[in-house]
């Protein structure tokens, strides 16, 4: 179930990008699928503790600024969803929302998230991001961004449907 909401809240990081593309750039939109994949595969979670240094405040900086909806607020989004379908017993989705919000759950997910970042950007790139989302235009990003994102997910169910009426 975490590995589905971490996929998920992967492919929705890239949706906007993936949506707008046209048909021109179809060769584009499957080689950054294969690069999604790959680099899904060969990921390796990493939940020690990583140096306290530079790049760990400046990422922790960027967490803080992007606000709401980072990865804690996706995993209790899908949290939320499993408790409205009833397929999960309640007990044990609050016990796992807990869990990520306290304790070795919270700790091990910052960390692995860390490890991410410092594997994705540099230092200098974290301080252009903190830059960015100290703007007026960069907190409007981090508080609209997921409502967009998810706004064009849903156009693109809808719009799925609507070819799939027409095929009948």
């Amino acid at each position: 179930m975490i590995k589905y909401s971490i996929l998920l809240f992967a492919f929705c990081l890239f949706a906007p990008t993936v949506f707008s593309q046209s048909d021109s750039t179809k060769a584009g939109i499957n080689s950054i699928f294969e690069r999604i994949g790959k680099e899904v595969k060969d990921y390796r979670l990493d939940t020690t503790n990583a140096p306290n240094d530079k790049i760990m405040r400046k990422i922790i900086e960027l967490r803080n600024l992007r606000g709401g909806f980072n990865i804690n607020e996706a995993l209790e989004y899908k949290l939320e969803e499993d408790r409205q379908k009833n397929e999960v017993p309640k007990e044990e989705l609050d016990n796992l929302s807990n869990f990520f919000k306290s304790g070795n759950g919270k700790k091990w997910l910052d960390n692995a998230v860390i490890w991410i970042y410092r594997e994705h950007f540099s230092y200098k790139e974290l301080k252009q991001l903190v830059k960015f989302y100290k703007t007026e235009a960069g907190q409007k990003m981090a508080t609209d961004f997921p409502v967009i994102m998810m706004q064009t997910l849903t156009a693109g169910e809808m719009i799925r449907n609507l070819y799939a009426q027409q095929k009948k």
